[in-house]
């Protein structure tokens, strides 16, 4: 790479030195040959630049808004300096007071030039609710959220008014009414703009990968049996139609109790396709499992484990399993929501087990494929309450909605 840098540089550009007098910088383009004649005074961080001018010889630094940058004296000449602008270099996103130039030193003197350094478009990652309704506040979470002036919602539903952090990695927003499914989120912002990669308010899709929001229609997806099926606002507010209690009588659920075939303990969900036929070779670590979950008695210990299961002479299979337990990462090992947040469980987070082995193996390893990973060409999405730890699980009460798989990357 060096070598040919140089190269290019050297077939352009004359490397006679000029000691005549201080450097002068005349232009900056792009290093990309394609658009070696596009000169221009505003680039991203992290962007590779050729500053022509003269008198570089001696040259000894080169700055971005004061911001010293990695410089290669080989790759330079009398006339052209080959430089990456630092990925961290301070915008006027981040200070207003930034003084928007280049400066490049010499062993005889300095230049400047004006020159701005604007931050990446807003990209958003994740949001606390993918399928939140109308009134109800989400954050979503990203990078780059400087200078948002419009959220979009699907329906083309556009709102202004919002919360952003700031450290601008978060946004907090009132879902608004009217909003449709099957669309992304949508930023607009003074540098650029931005979409989500999943795909919001999406609990009536009709795509493949849906598994069940345990409506009437055809994401029904419920095996009647497990937890107990409810549309009750009043237990968990914010719901989009019926969900799947997990709530227990029989608590406390002591240490080492993996009966969760009884006492309301599963979401059994039925199976279903989780990708089309022509992704079965897709690379599972391009997938997730989401659903969404409202946690109101704080979650203390245990687990819900995961099982992709398909039936294999007459028995359902527990090749791989995936293991969700969010206390304890949580605030004093105590989990619990404010109303309803989505789950994003990789697919390569299953792992697999001992043949016929229903206990969680986290020496496991990831499946092959679509196709290992189901057992076939659909599958069951189970997710089990027990208890896995040394601690009594005094008590419990969750739901669970909307159980998908989702390409992710």
């Amino acid at each position: 790479m060096l070598f040919l840098l140089a190269a290019a540089l050297q077939s352009q550009y004359s490397c006679k030195k000029d000691n005549s007098g201080a450097p002068v910088v005349k232009r900056v383009r792009l290093l990309d040959s394609t658009a070696r004649d596009s000169f221009f005074i505003k680039a991203l961080p992290g962007t590779a630049i050729v500053i022509q001018g003269a008198n570089f010889d001696g040259l000894m630094s080169v700055s971005f808004n004061n911001l010293p940058a990695a410089v290669n004296t080989a790759l330079s000449s009398a006339t052209n300096i080959l430089v990456r602008i630092p990925a961290n270099t301070p915008t006027p996103a981040t200070d207003p007071n930034v003084p928007n130039q280049i400066k490049v030193v010499t062993s005889h003197g300095q230049a400047t030039y004006s020159f701005t350094v604007v931050p990446p478009g807003p990209t958003i990652s994740s949001t606390s609710n993918e399928n939140a309704v109308s009134g109800q506040t989400i954050t979503i979470t990203g990078s780059n959220f400087y200078s948002l002036s419009n959220i979009q919602f699907p329906g083309n539903i556009n709102v202004t008014a919002f919360t952003v952090s700031p450290d601008a990695t978060q946004v907090t927003v009132t879902v608004p009414a009217g909003i449709t499914t099957g669309d992304s989120l949508r930023f607009t912002g003074k540098y650029g703009n931005g979409s989500s990669t999943f795909i919001f308010d999406n609990y009536l899709s009709s795509s493949t990968g849906y598994l069940a929001n345990f409506d009437n229609g055809p994401y029904f997806g419920w095996q009647y049996w497990g937890g107990n099926k409810t549309s009750d606002g009043s237990l968990f507010p914010g719901n989009t139609g019926a969900y799947i209690e997990v709530h227990p009588v029989n608590t406390p659920i002591t240490a080492g109790d993996g009966g969760w075939y009884s006492d309301n303990r599963a979401v059994m969900v039925a199976a279903g396709a989780w990708v089309g036929p022509n992704n079965m070779s897709d690379p599972i670590s391009n997938y997730a499992l989401k659903f969404e979950v409202s946690v109101s008695s704080p979650w203390t210990a245990g687990s819900m484990i995961i099982r992709s299961s398909a039936l294999q002479d007459d028995k359902k299979t527990w090749a791989y399993l995936a293991r969700y337990a969010p206390w304890e990462t949580a605030p004093a090992n105590k989990f619990v929501t404010t109303g309803w947040v989505t789950v994003t469980i990789p697919l390569t987070q299953f792992l697999s087990t001992a043949t016929g082995n229903s206990a969680y193996n986290s020496s496991g390893t990831t499946a092959a494929n679509f196709a290992a990973l189901m057992g076939g060409t659909s599958s069951e999405c189970d997710l089990m309450l027990i208890n896995d730890g040394k601690t009594a699980l005094t008590a419990f009460d969750a739901a669970f909605d909307n159980v998908r798989i989702v390409k992710v990357n």
